[in-house]
Protein backbone atom coordinates (compact mmCIF):
# COMPACT_ATOMS: atom_id res chain seq x y z
CA UNK A 1 0.00 0.00 0.00
CA UNK A 2 1.33 3.64 -0.71
CA UNK A 3 2.83 5.24 2.57
CA UNK A 4 2.02 8.32 1.40
CA UNK A 5 -1.71 7.83 1.63
CA UNK A 6 -3.34 6.42 4.49
CA UNK A 7 -6.86 5.43 3.00
CA UNK A 8 -9.95 4.92 4.75
CA UNK A 9 -13.67 4.07 3.81
CA UNK A 10 -17.11 5.87 5.50
CA UNK A 11 -20.25 5.42 4.54
CA UNK A 12 -19.58 4.65 0.87
CA UNK A 13 -17.01 6.77 0.78
CA UNK A 14 -12.85 7.10 0.12
CA UNK A 15 -10.68 9.19 2.25
CA UNK A 16 -7.15 10.62 2.55
CA UNK A 17 -6.74 11.16 6.23
CA UNK A 18 -2.31 10.89 5.98
CA UNK A 19 -1.52 14.44 6.51
CA UNK A 20 -4.21 14.29 9.21
CA UNK A 21 -2.91 11.48 11.29
CA UNK A 22 -0.41 13.37 13.91
CA UNK A 23 -3.12 15.95 14.92
CA UNK A 24 -6.25 13.69 15.40
CA UNK A 25 -7.29 14.01 19.06
CA UNK A 26 -6.93 10.22 19.29
CA UNK A 27 -3.61 9.72 18.51
CA UNK A 28 -1.99 8.32 15.62
CA UNK A 29 -2.08 4.51 17.10
CA UNK A 30 -5.52 4.38 17.14
CA UNK A 31 -5.55 4.78 13.45
CA UNK A 32 -3.09 2.83 12.46
CA UNK A 33 -5.18 -0.88 12.12
CA UNK A 34 -7.89 1.08 10.22
CA UNK A 35 -5.38 1.68 7.23
CA UNK A 36 -7.51 0.35 4.14
CA UNK A 37 -10.84 -0.50 6.17
CA UNK A 38 -13.71 1.09 6.91
CA UNK A 39 -13.98 3.77 10.29
CA UNK A 40 -17.75 3.44 10.58
CA UNK A 41 -18.11 1.66 13.32
CA UNK A 42 -14.94 2.95 15.05
CA UNK A 43 -16.24 6.61 14.85
CA UNK A 44 -19.84 5.33 16.78
CA UNK A 45 -18.04 3.58 19.05
CA UNK A 46 -15.90 6.02 19.94
CA UNK A 47 -18.03 9.33 20.27
CA UNK A 48 -17.24 11.08 17.58
CA UNK A 49 -18.76 14.81 17.75
CA UNK A 50 -20.37 16.26 14.78
CA UNK A 51 -17.55 18.30 13.93
CA UNK A 52 -15.37 14.99 13.48
CA UNK A 53 -17.74 14.19 10.62
CA UNK A 54 -18.03 17.46 9.66
CA UNK A 55 -14.47 17.86 8.58
CA UNK A 56 -14.17 14.28 7.20
CA UNK A 57 -15.12 15.69 4.31
CA UNK A 58 -12.30 17.88 4.16
CA UNK A 59 -10.05 14.24 3.27
CA UNK A 60 -12.47 12.78 0.38
CA UNK A 61 -10.76 11.67 -2.61
CA UNK A 62 -13.19 11.42 -5.48
CA UNK A 63 -10.91 8.32 -7.42
CA UNK A 64 -12.10 5.01 -6.23
CA UNK A 65 -8.43 3.94 -5.89
CA UNK A 66 -7.56 6.84 -3.73
CA UNK A 67 -5.43 8.34 -6.26
CA UNK A 68 -7.71 11.86 -7.01
CA UNK A 69 -7.26 15.00 -4.96
CA UNK A 70 -8.92 15.92 -2.01
CA UNK A 71 -12.25 17.56 -2.65
CA UNK A 72 -11.73 21.47 -1.04
CA UNK A 73 -15.13 22.19 -1.14
CA UNK A 74 -18.83 20.90 -0.39
CA UNK A 75 -19.78 19.01 2.83
CA UNK A 76 -21.44 15.14 3.36
CA UNK A 77 -24.61 14.48 3.72
CA UNK A 78 -24.39 11.02 5.46
CA UNK A 79 -27.47 8.68 6.67
CA UNK A 80 -29.22 8.52 9.88
CA UNK A 81 -27.55 6.78 12.60
CA UNK A 82 -27.98 6.93 16.21
CA UNK A 83 -24.34 8.21 16.66
CA UNK A 84 -24.74 11.37 14.54
CA UNK A 85 -27.05 14.19 13.64
CA UNK A 86 -27.28 13.92 10.12
CA UNK A 87 -29.72 17.16 9.91
CA UNK A 88 -27.25 18.67 11.93
CA UNK A 89 -24.65 17.59 9.37
CA UNK A 90 -26.47 18.90 6.53
CA UNK A 91 -27.00 22.04 8.20
CA UNK A 92 -23.33 22.82 8.36
CA UNK A 93 -22.77 21.10 4.55
CA UNK A 94 -25.40 24.04 3.34
CA UNK A 95 -23.69 26.83 5.66
CA UNK A 96 -20.37 26.03 4.04
CA UNK A 97 -21.61 25.77 0.65
CA UNK A 98 -22.65 29.57 1.34
CA UNK A 99 -18.68 30.84 1.19
CA UNK A 100 -16.22 30.39 -0.99
CA UNK A 101 -12.92 29.38 0.80
CA UNK A 102 -10.83 30.37 -1.85
CA UNK A 103 -11.48 34.07 -1.38
CA UNK A 104 -11.04 35.94 1.98
CA UNK A 105 -13.06 34.51 4.61
CA UNK A 106 -13.76 37.71 6.92
CA UNK A 107 -15.75 39.56 3.79
CA UNK A 108 -18.16 36.91 3.80
CA UNK A 109 -19.12 36.02 7.24
CA UNK A 110 -22.68 37.77 7.00
CA UNK A 111 -23.26 35.15 4.65
CA UNK A 112 -23.26 32.42 7.75
CA UNK A 113 -24.24 35.27 10.61
CA UNK A 114 -27.79 33.65 12.03
CA UNK A 115 -25.78 30.08 12.72
CA UNK A 116 -22.32 31.76 13.43
CA UNK A 117 -21.70 30.11 16.43
CA UNK A 118 -22.64 26.27 14.83
CA UNK A 119 -20.72 27.00 12.09
CA UNK A 120 -17.32 28.43 13.77
CA UNK A 121 -17.69 25.61 16.43
CA UNK A 122 -17.51 22.57 13.96
CA UNK A 123 -13.65 22.27 12.57
CA UNK A 124 -12.34 21.96 9.29
CA UNK A 125 -8.82 20.56 8.31
CA UNK A 126 -7.81 23.93 5.77
CA UNK A 127 -6.31 26.87 5.71
CA UNK A 128 -7.65 29.93 4.79
CA UNK A 129 -7.22 33.71 3.82
CA UNK A 130 -8.32 35.94 5.95
CA UNK A 131 -7.89 39.49 4.08
CA UNK A 132 -7.55 40.83 0.60
CA UNK A 133 -4.46 43.02 1.05
CA UNK A 134 -1.43 40.96 1.15
CA UNK A 135 0.18 43.33 3.63
CA UNK A 136 -2.96 43.08 5.86
CA UNK A 137 -2.83 38.81 6.07
CA UNK A 138 1.07 38.31 6.17
CA UNK A 139 0.64 40.00 9.68
CA UNK A 140 -1.97 37.27 10.77
CA UNK A 141 0.69 34.66 10.41
CA UNK A 142 2.98 34.20 13.55
CA UNK A 143 5.70 31.21 13.88
CA UNK A 144 5.38 30.12 17.33
CA UNK A 145 9.11 30.81 17.99
CA UNK A 146 8.94 34.28 17.30
CA UNK A 147 6.84 34.49 20.81
CA UNK A 148 9.83 33.40 22.62
CA UNK A 149 12.43 35.47 20.65
CA UNK A 150 10.02 38.87 21.02
CA UNK A 151 9.42 38.31 24.68
CA UNK A 152 12.29 36.39 26.95
CA UNK A 153 14.65 39.82 26.05
CA UNK A 154 11.80 41.56 27.48
CA UNK A 155 11.76 39.77 30.42
CA UNK A 156 15.07 39.37 31.13
CA UNK A 157 15.96 43.00 31.02
CA UNK A 158 12.81 43.96 33.21
CA UNK A 159 13.55 40.87 35.90
CA UNK A 160 17.40 42.30 35.83
CA UNK A 161 16.69 46.52 36.17
CA UNK A 162 13.60 45.38 39.39
CA UNK A 163 15.92 42.51 41.08
CA UNK A 164 19.15 45.44 40.78
CA UNK A 165 16.60 48.24 41.79
CA UNK A 166 14.91 45.98 44.66
CA UNK A 167 17.30 43.62 45.85
CA UNK A 168 20.99 44.12 44.90
CA UNK A 169 21.01 47.44 45.28
CA UNK A 170 22.93 47.86 48.57
CA UNK A 171 22.65 50.90 50.36
CA UNK A 172 20.41 52.58 47.60
CA UNK A 173 17.58 50.96 47.78
CA UNK A 174 14.40 52.76 48.28
CA UNK A 175 12.13 49.79 48.32
CA UNK A 176 13.87 47.17 49.21
CA UNK A 177 13.09 43.22 49.35
CA UNK A 178 15.08 40.31 50.02
CA UNK A 179 15.65 37.51 47.66
CA UNK A 180 12.42 35.43 48.61
CA UNK A 181 10.22 38.37 48.91
CA UNK A 182 11.35 39.05 45.32
CA UNK A 183 10.26 35.82 44.13
CA UNK A 184 6.93 36.09 46.14
CA UNK A 185 6.07 38.97 44.10
CA UNK A 186 7.05 37.02 40.96
CA UNK A 187 5.00 34.23 41.90
CA UNK A 188 1.94 36.19 43.02
CA UNK A 189 2.58 37.60 38.88
CA UNK A 190 2.15 34.25 37.98
CA UNK A 191 -0.78 33.34 40.01
CA UNK A 192 -2.48 36.40 38.92
CA UNK A 193 -1.61 35.43 34.99
CA UNK A 194 -3.41 32.45 35.60
CA UNK A 195 -6.76 34.10 36.78
CA UNK A 196 -6.35 36.41 33.66
CA UNK A 197 -5.81 33.19 31.29
CA UNK A 198 -9.09 32.01 32.20
CA UNK A 199 -11.30 35.40 31.97
CA UNK A 200 -9.67 36.28 28.96
CA UNK A 201 -10.64 32.86 27.32
CA UNK A 202 -14.31 32.10 28.98
CA UNK A 203 -15.41 35.69 29.19
CA UNK A 204 -13.54 37.72 26.41
CA UNK A 205 -12.66 34.71 23.54
CA UNK A 206 -16.01 33.02 24.36
CA UNK A 207 -18.02 36.41 24.23
CA UNK A 208 -21.43 35.34 22.42
CA UNK A 209 -21.26 38.06 19.72
CA UNK A 210 -24.86 38.40 19.07
CA UNK A 211 -26.17 39.06 15.34
CA UNK A 212 -24.21 41.82 15.05
CA UNK A 213 -21.90 41.45 11.97
CA UNK A 214 -19.53 43.27 13.31
CA UNK A 215 -18.77 41.97 16.49
CA UNK A 216 -19.03 38.50 14.39
CA UNK A 217 -16.22 39.68 12.94
CA UNK A 218 -14.45 41.01 15.30
CA UNK A 219 -14.71 37.34 17.47
CA UNK A 220 -13.74 35.38 14.56
CA UNK A 221 -10.52 37.39 14.15
CA UNK A 222 -10.11 37.04 17.72
CA UNK A 223 -10.64 33.30 18.85
CA UNK A 224 -13.04 31.83 16.18
CA UNK A 225 -10.55 31.28 13.57
CA UNK A 226 -8.66 28.93 16.00
CA UNK A 227 -11.99 27.39 16.72
CA UNK A 228 -12.88 27.04 13.37
CA UNK A 229 -9.23 26.30 12.04
CA UNK A 230 -7.99 24.10 14.98
CA UNK A 231 -5.05 22.62 13.31
CA UNK A 232 -3.56 25.69 11.75
CA UNK A 233 0.28 26.14 13.68
CA UNK A 234 0.73 29.62 12.02
CA UNK A 235 -2.40 31.14 13.73
CA UNK A 236 -2.02 29.29 17.35
CA UNK A 237 -0.08 31.97 18.91
CA UNK A 238 -0.85 35.19 20.05
CA UNK A 239 1.08 37.74 17.77
CA UNK A 240 4.00 40.07 19.87
CA UNK A 241 2.57 43.30 18.91
CA UNK A 242 -1.36 43.10 20.16
CA UNK A 243 0.12 40.95 22.77
CA UNK A 244 2.07 43.99 24.11
CA UNK A 245 -0.63 46.37 23.68
CA UNK A 246 -2.91 44.04 25.59
CA UNK A 247 0.07 43.94 28.06
CA UNK A 248 0.12 47.46 29.00
CA UNK A 249 -3.64 47.87 29.30
CA UNK A 250 -3.33 45.32 31.67
CA UNK A 251 -0.09 47.05 33.19
CA UNK A 252 -2.45 49.84 34.48
CA UNK A 253 -4.37 48.52 37.04
CA UNK A 254 -0.91 46.66 38.61
CA UNK A 255 0.61 49.82 38.47
CA UNK A 256 -2.12 51.85 40.07
CA UNK A 257 -3.00 49.40 43.05
CA UNK A 258 -0.65 46.54 43.79
CA UNK A 259 2.68 47.11 45.54
CA UNK A 260 5.71 46.03 43.36
CA UNK A 261 3.74 46.40 40.55
CA UNK A 262 6.86 45.83 38.01
CA UNK A 263 8.13 42.54 39.97
CA UNK A 264 4.73 41.08 39.49
CA UNK A 265 4.46 42.03 36.31
CA UNK A 266 7.50 40.27 35.33
CA UNK A 267 5.82 36.99 36.76
CA UNK A 268 2.74 37.58 34.58
CA UNK A 269 4.85 37.92 31.26
CA UNK A 270 6.39 34.94 32.18
CA UNK A 271 3.28 33.15 32.75
CA UNK A 272 1.59 34.02 29.53
CA UNK A 273 5.01 33.04 27.39
CA UNK A 274 4.11 29.90 29.62
CA UNK A 275 0.58 29.79 28.13
CA UNK A 276 1.21 30.47 24.79
CA UNK A 277 3.81 27.82 24.31
CA UNK A 278 1.88 25.03 26.04
CA UNK A 279 -1.40 26.16 24.15
CA UNK A 280 0.82 25.39 21.28
CA UNK A 281 2.50 22.55 21.98
CA UNK A 282 -1.15 20.60 23.28
CA UNK A 283 -2.11 21.02 19.96
CA UNK A 284 0.90 20.31 17.70
CA UNK A 285 3.20 18.51 20.04
CA UNK A 286 3.49 14.68 20.54
CA UNK A 287 3.10 14.77 24.57
CA UNK A 288 4.00 10.96 26.60
CA UNK A 289 1.04 9.63 28.99
CA UNK A 290 1.68 10.24 32.28
CA UNK A 291 3.13 13.81 31.76
CA UNK A 292 1.02 16.77 32.58
CA UNK A 293 1.15 17.61 29.12
CA UNK A 294 -0.56 14.63 27.89
CA UNK A 295 -2.83 15.48 30.45
CA UNK A 296 -3.59 18.68 28.89
CA UNK A 297 -3.34 18.48 25.47
CA UNK A 298 -6.74 15.61 26.19
CA UNK A 299 -8.62 18.28 28.41
CA UNK A 300 -7.80 21.20 25.59
CA UNK A 301 -9.12 18.85 22.72
CA UNK A 302 -12.24 18.10 24.98
CA UNK A 303 -12.69 22.10 24.59
CA UNK A 304 -12.60 22.06 21.07
CA UNK A 305 -14.53 19.02 19.65
CA UNK A 306 -17.09 18.67 22.43
CA UNK A 307 -17.68 20.86 25.08
CA UNK A 308 -16.80 24.36 23.55
CA UNK A 309 -18.40 26.15 26.66
CA UNK A 310 -16.22 24.31 29.10
CA UNK A 311 -13.02 23.40 29.95
CA UNK A 312 -10.99 26.86 29.36
CA UNK A 313 -8.22 26.42 31.25
CA UNK A 314 -4.79 25.73 29.22
CA UNK A 315 -1.97 25.68 31.41
CA UNK A 316 -4.38 24.25 34.55
CA UNK A 317 -7.17 23.13 35.28
CA UNK A 318 -7.76 25.39 38.80
CA UNK A 319 -9.96 27.68 37.80
CA UNK A 320 -12.04 25.34 35.75
CA UNK A 321 -12.87 23.75 39.26
CA UNK A 322 -13.26 26.69 40.86
CA UNK A 323 -16.01 28.30 38.34
CA UNK A 324 -17.74 24.77 37.71
CA UNK A 325 -16.67 24.64 34.41
CA UNK A 326 -14.25 21.09 34.50
CA UNK A 327 -14.70 18.64 32.56
CA UNK A 328 -13.50 14.91 33.23
CA UNK A 329 -11.79 13.39 30.46
CA UNK A 330 -12.87 9.77 29.53
CA UNK A 331 -10.09 7.24 31.23
CA UNK A 332 -8.86 5.23 28.49
CA UNK A 333 -6.94 1.37 28.93
CA UNK A 334 -4.66 2.80 26.66
CA UNK A 335 -1.70 5.22 26.06
CA UNK A 336 -2.31 7.89 22.71
CA UNK A 337 0.23 8.90 20.98
CA UNK A 338 1.29 11.63 18.27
Amino acid sequence: MDPTKFPVHFDGKNYDIKRFLRDHPGGVNTLKKYKGKSIEQAMSAYGHSTSAYHMLNDFEVKDVNLTGKVSANGRIITKEESSRNAEEIAMLEELEARLDWSKPIVSQLDAIAPHYEMWVNSAVYRRCRLFQSPILESMTFTPWYLVPVFWIPIIMYLLARNFLEHVACGDSCTDPLNPIQFLGHMVMGVCIWSAVEYSLHRWVFHLDPGSSITMIKLHFLIHGLHHKMPFDGLRQVFPPIPALILAGILYIPFWMWIPYPEVKFVGGLMGYLTYDMIHYYVHHGSPRDGSYLYVMKRYHSNHHFVNHDKAFGITSKVWDLVFQTYVKVKKLGFSLQW
